[in-house]
């Protein structure tokens, strides 16, 4: 038997048996015909591989003159091929050139047993949403699988461009006798360009539930039709680029609507909007920090699913977390001067600190919270003395009452003291504490040392002192005074790059004293272009992960006692609020000046007790052991010009001078 295959040389590939023979050229066809007649007459059997078509059409003469019973022959030609790749059949005017200039060899996924070529080819390189007129309802698929560099690559191959332009218009034609405008409008914007069909989609995707006018407006007259088609625009991206009508509509018709906007009218807009658009987000946000509609948290549920698709966008990301701070919170029931020291916390903590920060969130601060305010800080100042060294509400005190409970404990124990943290931010590190498995185990709020200043309330605090140690540094006085309390190992650290390098157990008890929140706050937002709210949450999470690893490195995750407090709070002014504080009259008294507290000397502190003083209270050195004088501004008053966009402390309002106390 002798088998002569052709093999085009275009084709990578080899005979699936063993060759006797290769044929390369026409020069050695004589030659090879006669070994190959030679074979025949010995009844030998002899593989022939010839790489020359005209060689293979001279050698069909053996097939004529011996019969298929002793010569078979076989091509391999790219039609063959692809067809055995694919595995369906190739349509008869499909040449070879075709196939190779189109580098159809490329494809080796197989066919659908019911395909067409051309559908096949539709399928493969385009997709299946313009296979036929039903189908086109999918074409919302495209922008899953839409690589411009791809379909850039598809349309070279041009009997890809061929096969897709053929079927455009066939479609197009189709649609054209039941006069179906909206399909027709979509294959008008695919033939543009994807890109071009993306973009509208998105458009689509945004306005479907707005008005019909601005669909009309941004889409055409087709909009109610395309709106009908019910398409699947889930995968459809974010499009803004060449969107600018789009942008524009969304931005007039939202702000027209909203200016005197009722609860109502907001649940109206909600379901109209895309919750796709940062503008839309906006308008939302400006509604409700505009302070006349009631928010609950059902409200800002509702929001935060509208927008849930904007969770990822970095800036609006915490926005929307924030938004729970903008949730109505009552005024505060009148405070009763005749009240104790539980009633005014459980106030403080339940009424008036919501309240506040509530006014802060919203910015609607302003001089009746200050007038609030100032009832509990003179109750606080004239209530001070017995507070400061018999009152176990006292947060040096809490701390120290701790010392029994410290000393019985097995495990190691981490104290931080966190720079700055009330009952605004609290709740945010006890959540990501849980996160890293610590789960709060008793909670209280205790008051500060007056002033609600670090070199006064922290030194006192961390210590569990009434009196401020003359120390600028903290490491001797702390670890001098809770080794000998405890007569455990105690180990200062003085900052988180301190903390993130402990390794191993060194210590029974840490001290961490944790600044950042106390820097954050004294920044303008203005300045770091975020909310306070965004940075000291990114801090508090940092702080929750450095714990969590800490405890791991000293083997201690089972039994580790985690304390969290804080040294005092602070509070936000509002420019516009009134100071009656102004002139040189305290600059030229002050030893040293902050806004809210400024040292005085023995001679000033003494004049001013004398004289009945509306402006300030003053702290007298050695009634309650402090190092130097100071007069404290009452109310909402400041020595200093301010930033409202930062926080300020040393006063005596419920948010300077209430303070957690956490056990973990």
């Amino acid at each position: 038997m002798i088998k002569v295959i052709f093999i085009d040389p275009h084709l990578d590939i080899l005979p699936a048996e063993p060759v006797n023979l290769t044929i390369t050229d026409q020069a050695r066809y004589v030659a090879a015909y006669d070994q190959i007649v030679r074979c025949i007459h010995a009844g030998q059997s002899c593989n022939v591989l010839v790489k020359d078509k005209i060689v293979f059409r001279w050698l069909r003469v053996l097939l004529q003159k011996y019969g298929k019973d002793l010569v078979v022959l076989e091509e391999r030609n790219l039609r063959s091929q692809l067809q055995a790749q694919i595995g369906i059949a190739i349509p008869d005017d499909l040449t070879d050139k075709q196939i190779e200039d189109s580098r159809l060899l490329d494809l080796n996924i197989p066919a659908d047993k019911d395909s067409s070529f051309e559908d096949y080819v539709l399928q493969v390189f385009i997709g299946d949403y313009i296979l036929s007129t039903t189908s086109i309802r999918k074409i919302g698929d495209i922008a899953s699988r839409y690589d411009p560099r791809l379909w850039q690559d598809a349309l070279h191959r041009q009997l890809v461009k061929d096969v897709y332009n053929k079927r455009i218009r066939s479609l197009r034609e189709e649609l054209l006798k039941t006069n179906r405008k909206a399909e027709i409008q979509l294959l008008d914007w695919l033939s543009d360009s994807p890109d071009v069909l993306i973009k509208k989609l998105f458009a689509l995707k945004v306005v479907q539930d707005y008005p019909p006018e601005i669909g009309k407006r941004v889409l055409g007259d087709n909009f109610l039709e395309l709106s009908k088609l019910s398409l699947d625009l889930r995968k459809i991206p974010t499009s803004l680029i060449g969107n600018q009508q789009l942008q524009t509509e969304i931005n007039l018709y939202v702000a027209s609507i909203s200016k005197d906007i009722d609860e109502t009218g907001l649940a109206t807009l909600l379901d109209q909007l895309s919750g796709l658009l940062e503008i839309e987000f906006d308008a939302v946000q400006a509604i409700l920090t505009r302070g006349k509609i009631q928010i609950n948290s059902e409200l800002v549920h509702k929001i935060q699913r509208t927008f849930k698709h904007l969770q990822s966008a970095p800036k609006l990301a915490q926005a929307l977390d924030d938004l729970d701070l903008l949730i109505s919170k009552p005024v505060p029931s009148d405070p009763d001067v005749n009240w104790d020291a539980d009633q005014w916390i459980a106030w403080g903590v339940n009424e008036y600190l919501p309240y506040r920060f509530w006014l802060e969130n919203v910015g609607r601060l302003d001089d009746n919270i200050a007038e609030i305010a100032n009832i509990y800080a003179d109750w606080l100042n004239k209530n001070y003395p017995n507070l400061l060294f018999h009152s176990n509400h006292m947060a040096w005190k809490a701390l120290l009452n701790l010392k029994d409970e410290l000393k019985k404990h097995t495990g190691p124990v981490l104290v931080v003291m966190v720079d700055n943290l009330n009952s605004k931010f609290y709740p945010d590190l006890r959540i990501q504490l849980q996160h890293s498995g610590f789960y709060e185990h008793q909670l209280s709020y205790h008051f500060s040392n007056i002033p609600s200043c670090t070199e006064v309330s922290k030194k006192s605090i961390i210590t569990g002192h009434y009196a401020p140690f003359k120390e600028t540094g903290y490491a001797g006085p702390v670890t001098a005074a809770w080794s000998k309390r405890l007569g455990k190992k105690v180990q200062y650290v003085s900052g988180i790059g301190a903390f993130r390098a402990i390794s191993k157990r060194d210590a029974d008890v840490y001290f961490l004293n944790y600044l950042p929140l106390d820097i954050t706050l004294h920044e303008s937002e203005a300045q770091t272009g975020i909310s306070h709210a965004q940075a000291i949450r990114s801090y508090l999470s940092a702080l929750s992960q450095d714990i969590q690893s800490f405890a791991q490195k000293i083997a201690a995750e089972r039994d580790l006692m985690l304390i969290i407090v804080s040294d005092h709070g602070s509070t936000r002014i509002p420019k516009q609020g009134i100071n009656v504080i102004t002139g040189d009259f305290y600059k030229k008294k002050a030893l040293d000046e902050h806004h809210r507290y400024i040292e005085i000397s023995d001679d000033e502190a003494k004049k001013l007790k004398e004289t009945p003083n509306y402006e300030c209270y003053v702290l007298d050195r050695n009634l309650f052991e402090l190092p130097t004088n100071y007069l404290v501004a009452r109310r909402l008053y400041h020595f200093l010009p301010l930033d409202e966009n930062v926080y300020v402390h040393g006063g005596l309002t419920p948010e300077e001078t209430l303070i957690p106390l956490a056990i973990y």
